[in-house]
């Protein structure tokens, strides 16, 4: 199969993930403002219980099977055969999933006053792990991917306007999420049938599978409780008031995020890929590439979130969640930790079959995590969770750069600089922006100027200190403008 163009892919993922923090952008506002800070905490405690049913349908396939099936994407028979047997798999994981759903339900009484909310939230469980979005990143198919979320996204926002109209109406809103994630999952299977045959017979072999997937699904466990046990913890705690203040700080921390490391989601396959073929010129092009771009936004996306955090909180998701901008101001480093760890994960690790420290970073993190939040959230509530996901998530970073280095000591030297270029260029940026937000009244201008003026000044100091990434979009610029 010929390979797309890796510019093209993360272009269009670039895109997905505009998209996707564009779609929130949008709607968070007026759900937050119309369902108020109980009406968030409650949908937003739902979904993160049913998260863990998700994860363990899910069984961390995602990951496992974008590696394995890179490798075998040039055999129509052998790709078909080993997309047979992960669905088989999901299948099972998922039903076994409902099952614990349905018990759960019945006997935690916490349960009991959001049932209606849980069974709604609980069709994800179906969508996410039989939606074969590992097929399409395999395939490279991030012009479907874009496209197909565009659409979905633009309904459900209609929905949302039509149907939330009151601070009762949260199981509407649950809803409006529902039907993004249903429709593009179910395009996706029917839109499979263009690379594989599911009802092709071919004798499955399960068995090999399942020591690589436990592994992985080790790996997701301790993810999805570092991630969601502070809103967990939160909701048994404290109030729902309380989980939507911190909802609040870190969706808008998250969807930073999400645009930095859309990039390096997207070179998982081509990584295993490369190594896979032993093509190490290509590959460690690629690793250089990647840290340039990590280092290159997630800087000045952590300083930009704090000097412009009340202005984000206050057109975001109003004034009346202003009790969040503290936890947003203790959260925004963790853009660097996550970015990095994304790079590390994707493009290092993974590939190089040594996601077993991936494994144990997350074990570790989950444990820290439960243990700081029992501690730090009795002490200092809200504020309290966001210290405890700080601490985390800097700490699984660590690890894993630690567990990287056999594979990155050549690049050290090189990574060193470019966080230097991103250091000197996001201080000029910060200190510039801090000036002039000061004499702008508006919070909605306050962001549009902090945005443009931050952008340019550091824009403006990475060429001057000819970083290599600057050079890299400059000339992709100068490219597409003369074409």
């Amino acid at each position: 199969m010929p390979q797309k163009s890796l510019k093209k892919n993360a272009f269009y993922n670039f895109i997905r993930s505009f998209m996707n923090l564009a779609f929130p952008i949008i709607s968070f506002p007026y759900a937050s403002r119309i369902l108020m800070p109980d009406g968030i905490g409650k949908i937003n405690f739902a979904n993160s219980v049913i998260d863990y049913l998700v994860m363990l349908a899910g069984l961390g396939i995602t990951s496992y099977a974008a590696r394995e099936a890179a490798k075998i994407r040039d055999d129509p028979f052998k790709l078909n055969k080993f997309s047979r047997e992960i669905l088989l798999i999901n299948g099972v994981s998922t039903i076994i999933a409902y099952i614990l759903f349905a018990v759960s339900l019945l006997c935690i009484p916490k349960f009991h006053d959001y049932r209606i909310l849980l069974i709604v939230c609980s069709s994800k469980i179906l969508f996410i792990t039989m939606g074969l979005e590992w097929l399409y990143a395999v395939e490279e198919e991030y012009r479907y991917i874009t496209l197909r979320s565009a659409f979905f996204q633009i309904v459900s926002l209609a929905f949302l306007f039509i149907f939330v109209r009151s601070k009762n109406d949260y199981v509407a809103y649950a809803i409006m999420g529902i039907i993004s994630n249903a429709g593009m999952n179910v395009c996706n299977i029917v839109y499979a049938r263009k690379f594989i045959n599911i009802f092709e017979k071919t004798t499955l072999e399960i068995k090999k599978h399942i020591k690589s997937i436990s592994i992985f699904f080790g790996m997701v466990c301790a993810v999805k409780i570092h991630s969601a046990m502070d809103t967990v913890m939160l909701g048994f705690m404290m109030d729902d008031s309380a989980v939507g203040y911190y909802t609040a700080a870190s969706k808008i921390r998250r969807l930073v995020v999400q645009m930095i490391t859309a990039i390096t989601g997207t070179l998982l396959p081509r990584s295993s890929y490369y190594i896979e073929w032993h093509q190490i010129q290509k590959y460690d092009d690629m690793v250089k590439k990647a840290m340039g771009v990590v280092s290159f936004f997630s800087f000045p996306a952590t300083a930009g979130l704090i000097v412009i955090g009340k202005p984000l909180i206050t057109v975001f998701s109003g004034e009346q969640y202003l009790p969040a901008l503290p936890v947003l101001y203790c959260m925004a480093p963790i853009i660097i930790a996550v970015s990095f760890a994304s790079f590390l994960d994707n493009i290092i690790l993974t590939p190089n079959r040594d996601e077993r420290f991936i494994l144990y970073s997350q074990i570790f993190g989950s444990v820290l995590n439960i243990v700081l939040n029992y501690i730090f959230i009795s002490l200092w509530g809200v504020f309290g969770a966001g210290l405890s996901t700080l601490i985390v998530e800097f700490s699984i970073t660590v690890i894993q750069l630690f567990c990287s280095l056999s594979h990155l000591k050549k690049f050290l030297s090189y990574l060193g600089k470019q966080i230097l270029h991103s250091f000197i260029g996001t201080i000029a940026m910060y200190v510039s922006v801090c000036f002039l937000i000061r004499i702008i009244p508006s919070a909605t201008l306050q962001i549009a100027a902090g945005v443009l003026a931050g952008s340019t000044i550091y824009a403006a100091v990475e060429i001057a200190l000819r970083n290599d990434t600057a050079k890299l979009l400059l000339a992709s610029v100068h490219r597409r403008i003369h074409r």
